[in-house]
């Protein structure tokens, strides 16, 4: 992840989600299969998972990054709560990492919808601390590379420096030949986001209408037609990924197919027919939230001296 081999980052986790005969290790006494024991230390199991949602990010694979990303933040938040994570070593570096990937969070869902991929408690949380942020974004200010910089590992070059070139009269500091592979990685990451911008506006006049003439769609994204076309396939391709299916032997770069529009649209006869994609109403979320909040208020009633 850190040399920006995105590819190569997930295809190392491959004998950690290994399942089947020959793949358990022995762990003191006790013998565990390699997910078990990695995410049986703390501290592995948020750097994998921190490194691994960086990489589906970069991979755009959107989905499988809100996935990972949103289920150790929900653990985190519990965590945190209890003072669970408090007793561990590091734990004054946890709430930094957890700020980073709340912030990761913040720019995939902004990208993508994620309805039903993370917890509200997370989503609540990257809304309470990124909000601003990404209000400026939809108005059409920068903010994508201010919340990457912030979240994003420093990323190193596999190249050994040239010391000789570097030591040599009139030549710049090799300090700076340093930062090309994170500028890179930030650029190339700009350039995607630039394009993401674009597609999230033509998302959001798609999302008032059922039908509307591809004339009427490209004036208000101010294109003409011929140039507003090609978008509409973009937009298409952008958004199409690959998703884990869930399978207990899928590794981490398996996947299938998907996409991760919420509409459905297609064009016939120069307009373009817009179905939203059917939403299901879930309310044990609602309840198990109420439930929980009310244990908190039992919690602190019970705590408060009634003795005169």
């Amino acid at each position: 992840c850190l040399l920006g081999d995105y590819c190569a980052s997930l295809a190392a986790l491959s004998p950690v989600f290994a399942t089947g005969p020959g793949t358990s290790i022995e762990v003191g006494e006790e013998t565990k299969s390699p997910e078990e024991a990695v995410t049986g230390v703390f501290q592995a199991r948020l750097s994998l998972a921190y490194h691994c949602g960086v990489s589906y990010l970069m991979l755009r694979r959107y989905k499988d990054a809100a996935k990972v990303l949103g289920k150790i933040c929900s653990f985190m938040q519990r965590g945190f709560k209890t003072g669970q994570l408090r007793k561990l070593a590091g734990s004054d570096q946890f709430s930094k990492l957890y700020d980073r990937m709340t912030a990761l969070l913040a720019i995939i869902t902004h990208v993508c919808p994620t309805e039903g991929l993370i917890d509200d408690g997370v989503a609540r949380a990257v809304r309470d601390k990124h909000g601003h942020q990404l209000s400026k974004i939809e108005a059409g200010e920068e903010g994508y590379e201010d919340l990457f910089i912030f979240a994003c590992p420093k990323f190193v070059s596999p190249a050994v420096p040239d010391y000789g070139q570097a030591s040599s009269p009139g030549s710049s500091a090799s300090g700076s030949s340093g930062q090309d592979a994170y500028k890179l990685q930030v650029k190339q990451f700009m350039n995607e986001m630039s394009v993401q911008q674009t597609l999230r506006k033509l998302r959001s006049y798609m999302k008032l209408y059922t039908s509307i003439g591809v004339g009427k769609l490209a004036a208000f994204n101010d294109m003409g037609e011929d140039e507003f076309l090609p978008l509409l396939l973009c937009y298409k391709h952008k958004m199409r990924q690959l998703e884990q299916s869930g399978e207990a032997s899928a590794g981490p770069l398996d996947g299938k197919l998907g996409t991760a529009l919420d509409i459905h649209y297609y064009i016939s006869d120069d307009m373009v027919h817009v179905d939203e994609a059917e939403k299901q109403r879930r309310f044990e979320n609602y309840f198990m939230a109420q439930i929980a909040q009310n244990d908190e208020i039992l919690k602190d009633v019970e705590a408060i001296l009634t003795d005169v």
